[in-house]
């Protein structure tokens, strides 16, 4: 990319003195700056050779070095395939952070999650333990399912929101069916 181009101008630049070489590495070698930025990135998870996650960002920022990171801008969906191969659920954000060490991922802002059954999950801030295989969330929830919405504070789900529990629900709008 073009921090590659530029890092290697300011090397060769200054490679005919070595006091001065080091004073650029130190510079250009800082925590904030990610080592690679990949635009409209895919990644796909498998499980014993089947495509479990397919995972989509606008931008996608990485850190090799301690505390390794992944952060994500610019739009994430983050899709689940069942055994067959058939996209069971889909999760979209506008932005996320992977957090390795932990196993953990987090999506934020306009956090939408549509699983199998139709049903529509909506809030702000979502995570996923890889490890546990769970999602939870401890901020305001919306459920839609079908013509119904219930209201919440906080969930734990299924990683693929196939089953969920809502931790406090603070409303329920019923709409009775006519036919």
């Amino acid at each position: 990319g073009k921090i590659v181009t530029v890092l290697l101008a300011a090397v060769l630049l200054y490679a005919s003195c070595k006091n001065d070489l080091d004073k650029v590495a130190a510079v250009e070698v800082t925590t904030t700056s990610p080592d690679r930025i990949t635009r409209q990135a895919e990644y796909l998870y498998t499980d014993s050779g089947m495509v479990r996650n397919r995972l989509r960002a606008g931008r996608i920022a990485e850190w090799a070095h301690e505390p390794k990171r992944t952060e994500m801008t610019e739009g994430v969906e983050l899709v689940f395939f069942s055994a067959a191969g058939l996209q069971q659920s889909v999760l979209t954000a506008r932005r996320g952070l992977i957090l390795p060490k932990e196993q953990r991922m987090e999506v934020f802002e306009q956090v939408i999650f549509t699983n199998a059954k139709g049903e529509r999950l909506e809030t702000e801030q979502l995570t996923w333990q890889q490890d546990s295989a769970r999602v939870h969330t401890d901020k305001a929830v919306r459920i839609q399912r079908g013509q119904d919405v219930i209201h919440g504070m906080g969930l734990d789900a299924a990683e693929d929101f196939s089953s969920y529990i809502i931790h406090r629900i603070t409303d329920q709008i019923y709409v009775p069916d006519d036919t």
